[in-house]
């Protein structure tokens, strides 16, 4: 994973996770633990504590989300 996909394309913030729910961007979902990508697809629902994408719940605390970050 390179600095510049950390400082560009992360997805931190709310508006954020909206932006790309909402126009129906896809969004990677990886693992800090595993050091691996657990999903990459469209957001179903997301709340201040889980994304889920595909029906899974991922842990926003323990995973990184990249996509398009609203602009």
């Amino acid at each position: 994973m390179t600095l510049t996909k950390l400082k560009n394309k992360s997805l931190v913030t709310d508006p954020e996770l909206s932006y790309s729910m909402r126009l129906g961007l896809p969004i990677e979902v990886y693992c800090t633990e595993k050091h691996e990508t657990l999903a990459f697809g469209r957001i179903d629902h997301f709340c201040e504590m889980t994304v889920v994408i595909q029906g899974q719940r991922h842990d926003r605390n323990s995973c990184l989300f990249f996509g398009c970050p609203c602009q």
